[in-house]
C-alpha cells in the first residue's frame, strides 16, 4: 500500500459535509483596527451629527428670523419716508403761508418734520444694524456647516476604516493551518488491486478533510452568514501540506477504511475577504500593502491665490497665518478652510475645495456703514495698484432740470469718480485686456469744428487731434468702450462699477446748489474748459483733469473739458465740452448722441454702487 501522496491542490466546490474530528488552533492575532471600536466612533460621530444637525437647524431658523426683522423694519422705514414727505408738504405749506403771514407759528410743524427726519434716520440705523446681524448669523451658519461637513466627512472615513477592519479580520479568521484527521470508508471496485483501492480511498479521505477544513473555517468566522452567501463564487484556496495514514485495512463487510491525519493550509488571494463580504477590492489591502502604494503615489501641489478689497487684513488657511493680502502658496490638493479677518469688518469664512490653480478674491464687508458723504476713497484693484478716486453722494431728494424745477428721489447712495476717467486709466485697461475701442475698429474720431461736427481718419483715444498727456481725460471712446471700461473695473476690484444715470451726474454736478453752475447762475470766465471761456485750452483741446478749482463737494471737470456719458441706451452725454459754447455746459443741458459714437470731446466717469 502507497503511505503517501504528493502535495494536493484542490478547487472547492458545494457540497454536503459530514462530521469528523476538527484539531484545535491558535486564534488568529488582529492587525486591524477593531471593529468594535470603530463602531464605538462612528456611534459617537453620529452622535455628534445629529446634535450639529439641530445647530444648523436652529442657526438657520436664527437666520430666517433676522431676514423677517430686516424685511419688517425696511417695511417701516419706507412708511417713515412717506411720513416725512408727508411732513415735508406741511412744512412748505406752512412757510409759504408765513411769507403772508409773517406772524403765522411754523413751529409745529417743524417739530412734526424733526420727528420723522429723526424717525426715519433711526429706521435706517436699525436696518444696517439688523442687516450685520443677518450677515454676521450667516457667516456663523456657514461655519456649522462646515463643521457638519467635517463630521460627515469623519463619519464616511470610520466607515471605510471599518470595511477596511472587517475585511482584515476576516483575512486573519480565514487565513489558516491546521490538523484534520479524518475517517473514510470506500467500497472499492472488484476488479481494482489493493494499491489501488488504497490510493482511492485516501484521496478520498483528503478530499473529506479539505471539506471539512473549509466547513469549519467559515462557521468559526464572524460574520458566517454573510461569508457563506458568497462562499460558492469564492476560493479560500486551501492546500495539502502533508498527509499521514495512520490506519487502514478491509473491514468486516468487505469495505475498505483508511484514517489519514492531513495538515492544511489556506491561500487566500488578496481580494477574497472583499468577495466573501461582498464590498469593494480596494478594501482589501493589507497595512503594508497600503503604505507601499501611499509611498509612491503623487501628490498634486497647486497654486492659491488669495486677495481681499481690503489693506493690512489677515489670512488663515487652515488655522495658519499667512499675513495680509495678497497671499500665494502651494498647496496639496483637497479641502481647505480659508479666513480673512480685518479689524472693522466682518470675517470671511469659506472651504475651498481645490483640484487646480486658483484665485480667491474676498469682499470684506464693514461691520456698519463708514462712507459719509462726502468720504473720499479708491478701491484696491487686483494689479496692487487703485481704481480713480471716488467721492460719496447720498441718497434722497433733489431738484433737477432747468430752473431746478423737477424733484427727483436717488433712493441709494453711490460713489462718483472725482474726475472723468484719464489717459493712463483707460491705458491700463487695454494693456489688460487687449481691448479695442470703436474708434480703432472704424478708423474714425468725430471732432466739432466751426460749428460742424466731421469725423476725422485715423484718430482714436491715443491720437485724438490735439496732444494728451497721462492725466488728461480720455476721450473718441464710445458708450461701449466706457461700459467696458466699467466692467474690467468691477471684475478688478470686487464691486460694482458703471456709468452714471442722468440724474445722479447732474445730482452729483449740482453740489447742493440750484442755479446753472455750481458757483451760480452766470458762466464765469477761466472757471472752466468750454469754448470760448478765456483758458489756454478753450477750442483747442481738453486740459488736464484737476486744471480748474473742484465743487465744494470735490468734483472737478463737472463743467466743460468733455462731455460725459450716462447710462441712457439710446446714447445721451452730460457736462459741456472744450469745443462747445459755456451756455452747454449748463448742469441741466444734455447731449443726445448715438452709443456708438466716439468723439473727440467725448468722455467719461465712473460710478460705483454701494
Amino acid at each position: 500500500m502507497r503511505q503517501g501522496l504528493p502535495t494536493l491542490l484542490f478547487a472547492l466546490a458545494p457540497c454536503l459535509m459530514t462530521p469528523a474530528v476538527f484539531a484545535e488552533a491558535t486564534p488568529p492575532a488582529i492587525t486591524a483596527a477593531s471593529v468594535t471600536d470603530l463602531e464605538s466612533s462612528l456611534f459617537e460621530k453620529h452622535a455628534e451629527l445629529t446634535a450639529i444637525e439641530k445647530k444648523v437647524v436652529d442657526k438657520q431658523n436664527q437666520v430666517d428670523n433676522q431676514a423677517q426683522q430686516t424685511a419688517r423694519l425696511a417695511k417701516l422705514s419706507v412708511e417713515a419716508e412717506q411720513k416725512l414727505a408727508a411732513a415735508k408738504a406741511s412744512l412748505e405749506q406752512d412757510y409759504t403761508r408765513m411769507i403772508d403771514e409773517p406772524d403765522f407759528d411754523i413751529s409745529t410743524a417743524q417739530n412734526h418734520f424733526q420727528d420723522a427726519w429723526k424717525t426715519v434716520k433711526e429706521g435706517k440705523l436699525a436696518i444696517s444694524d439688523s442687516e450685520q446681524k443677518q450677515q454676521g448669523l450667516a457667516m456663523e451658519l456657514e461655519a456649522i456647516q462646515a463643521e457638519k461637513r467635517a463630521t460627515e466627512t469623519a463619519i464616511a472615513q470610520l466607515e471605510q476604516d471599518k470595511l477596511r477592519a472587517r475585511a482584515e479580520r476576516l483575512r486573519n479568521e480565514i487565513t489558516q493551518t491546521q490538523e484534520q484527521t479524518v475517517s473514510f470508508t470506500n467500497r472499492c471496485s472488484s476488479d481494482m488491486t489493493l494499491a489501488q483501492c488504497s490510493d482511492q480511498t485516501v484521496t478520498l479521505a483528503l478530499q473529506k478533510a479539505v471539506k471539512q477544513f473549509q466547513h469549519n473555517l467559515v462557521d468559526n468566522t464572524t460574520e458566517s452568514k454573510t461569508v457563506k452567501q458568497h462562499l460558492a463564487s469564492t476560493s479560500l484556496n486551501i492546500h495539502v501540506l502533508q498527509h499521514k495514514v495512520t490506519s487502514s485495512g478491509f473491514s468486516e463487510d468487505n469495505r475498505y477504511r483508511a484514517v489519514i491525519a492531513a495538515n492544511l493550509e489556506t491561500r487566500p488571494d488578496k481580494n477574497t475577504p472583499c468577495r466573501l463580504l461582498g464590498i469593494q477590492s480596494s478594501n482589501c489591502f493589507t497595512q503594508t500593502d497600503q503604505q507601499a502604494n501611499d509611498q509612491q503615489k503623487e501628490v498634486a501641489w497647486v497654486n492659491l491665490v488669495v486677495r481681499s478689497n481690503q489693506y493690512n487684513d489677515k489670512v488663515l488657511i487652515n488655522g495658519v497665518n499667512y499675513g495680509s493680502t495678497p497671499v500665494e502658496i502651494m498647496l496639496p490638493t483637497g479641502p481647505h478652510m480659508v479666513t480673512i479677518e480685518k479689524e472693522g469688518y466682518l470675517s470671511f469664512h469659506q472651504e475651498l475645495k481645490i483640484t487646480r490653480d486658483h484665485n480667491l478674491r474676498a469682499v470684506l464687508q464693514a461691520k456698519q456703514n463708514t462712507l459719509n458723504v462726502g468720504t473720499k476713497f479708491a478701491d484696491p484693484m487686483e494689479d496692487n495698484t487703485q481704481s480713480p478716486e471716488m467721492i460719496v453722494v447720498g441718497s434722497g431728494r433733489y431738484l433737477l432740470g432747468e430752473n431746478s424745477a423737477k424733484q427727483v428721489t436717488i433712493k441709494q447712495p453711490f460713489a462718483l469718480a472725482a474726475t472723468p476717467t484719464r489717459v493712463q486709466d483707460f491705458r491700463a485697461f487695454v494693456k489688460s485686456t487687449g481691448y479695442q475701442t470703436d474708434a480703432e475698429l472704424m478708423n474714425t474720431c468725430d471732432t466739432f469744428a466751426n460749428a460742424e461736427i466731421t469725423s476725422v481718419s485715423d484718430n482714436d483715444w491715443q491720437k485724438p487731434g490735439f496732444k494728451q498727456a497721462d492725466n488728461s481725460p480720455v476721450v473718441c471712446v464710445s458708450q461701449n468702450d466706457a461700459q467696458a471700461y466699467t466692467r474690467w473695473l468691477s471684475e478688478s476690484t470686487g464691486f460694482t462699477y458703471r456709468l452714471p444715470t442722468p440724474q445722479e451726474w447732474e445730482a452729483a454736478a449740482r453740489a447742493g446748489q440750484d442755479t446753472n453752475f455750481w458757483w451760480g447762475n452766470e458762466f464765469r470766465t477761466g472757471k472752466a474748459n468750454t469754448g470760448w471761456a478765456g483758458t489756454p485750452w478753450s477750442n483747442v483741446s481738453t486740459s488736464p483733469v484737476k486744471s480748474f478749482m473742484p465743487t465744494p463737494t470735490g468734483f472737478y471737470d463737472m463743467v466743460g473739458n468733455v462731455w460725459e456719458w450716462t447710462t441712457v441706451q439710446k446714447g445721451l452725454a452730460k457736462g459741456g465740452a472744450w469745443s462747445f459754447s459755456p451756455e452747454e455746459a449748463k448742469a441741466f443741458n444734455e447731449l443726445y448722441v448715438a452709443p456708438s459714437t466716439a468723439a473727440n470731446y467725448l468722455g467719461f466717469r465712473v460710478l460705483r454702487e454701494l
